[in-house]
């Protein structure tokens, strides 16, 4: 764990991201509703890529390139935020890297969130979007990479297509929602941005009519059978850090080429935070998993 890892948690610590243990609905609603909504993505994408912006089904749906194509790679990157959140700006650092890095075209979308859609609603508008995607480039040279809820949207993609991805990079997927128990209550003492709260309000409102030990919303239970190489990324310090094991076991017992990485000490979704040497160096291997078959 580094020094500057140390200051960028004492930092969020300080503005107090760190969600409260007593969540209200209809505070937390209002709180989605009027922080953390979006129309468009930041100027400094548009400055620095080709970037065009289409509808699909009232959804936003962006696609970044460099200014000159340099091969021919695809990234259809699922941001995170419990399936409620818009992106965040380290989505779109991240973002940046990426594309820069790898000179990938990047599909962003600005999938479908709750309280409006459920996560059977957001599966089924992602799938409409790879189908558009597909029309255009070879699964072949397409990777999915998600954090958290849109680690999960990556993988139950892959499983759902018979148009199997390049690849799939999963970064703190969200499990564990049907099985809180005293591990992940000392777990979630660690956690500097998640809570039982936090993830019981995901669980009802985007994972409304959906059993949690399914998988329709839950990384343990998908078919991982024929998966591409996959990568996962995740902290010993995140809430759902007691169940990473059953995930491990389950994606191992399919027999996929799998990397595992783990960030000792270091928070949910430390891998997208490129202010951190340890999110750099994260982002920077998946950067070269992307390219690898250049």
């Amino acid at each position: 764990m580094s020094l500057i890892y140390k200051i960028f948690e004492t930092g969020i610590k300080a503005a107090k991201v760190s969600p409260k243990r007593d969540l209200q609905d209809d505070k937390f609603l209002e709180y989605i509703k009027t922080k953390h909504r979006a129309t468009d993505i930041p100027k400094f994408l548009y400055k620095k890529f080709n970037v065009d912006k289409t509808n699909l089904d009232g959804r936003f749906v962006f696609k970044i390139q460099p200014k000159k194509l340099q091969n021919d790679k695809v990234i259809l990157f699922l941001h995170g935020g419990g399936g409620m959140m818009c992106p965040t700006y380290l989505h779109y650092k991240m973002a940046e890297r990426l594309v820069k890095k790898t000179g990938a075209v990047m599909y962003f979308p600005f999938y479908p969130l709750a309280p409006e859609a459920t996560v059977l609603d957001t599966m089924a508008w992602v799938k409409k979007l790879y189908e558009m995607i597909l029309k255009k480039h070879k699964s072949e040279n397409i990777t999915f990479i998600g954090d958290s809820a849109g680690a999960f949207l990556a993988a139950r993609l892959c499983s759902l297509t018979s148009h199997k991805p390049d690849g799939v990079v999963m970064i703190s997927p969200a499990l564990g929602m049907d099985k809180y128990n005293s591990e992940m209550a000392e777990a979630e003492k660690k956690d500097i941005l998640l809570s039982k709260s936090l993830v019981d309000m995901f669980a009802k409102y985007w994972g409304k009519g959906v059993a949690l030990d399914s998988p329709d919303i839950d990384v343990e239970y998908i078919d991982y059978s024929g998966f591409p190489p996959t990568m996962l990324y995740y902290g010993t310090n995140e809430m759902f850090y007691p169940n990473i094991g059953a995930l491990i076991n389950n994606i191992k017992k399919y027999g996929v080429e799998f990397e595992v990485h783990e960030g000792k000490g270091l928070c949910h979704d430390w891998a997208i935070a490129g202010l951190i040497p340890e999110g750099r160096k994260a982002i920077k291997e998946m950067c070269s998993f992307v390219s690898r078959n250049d």
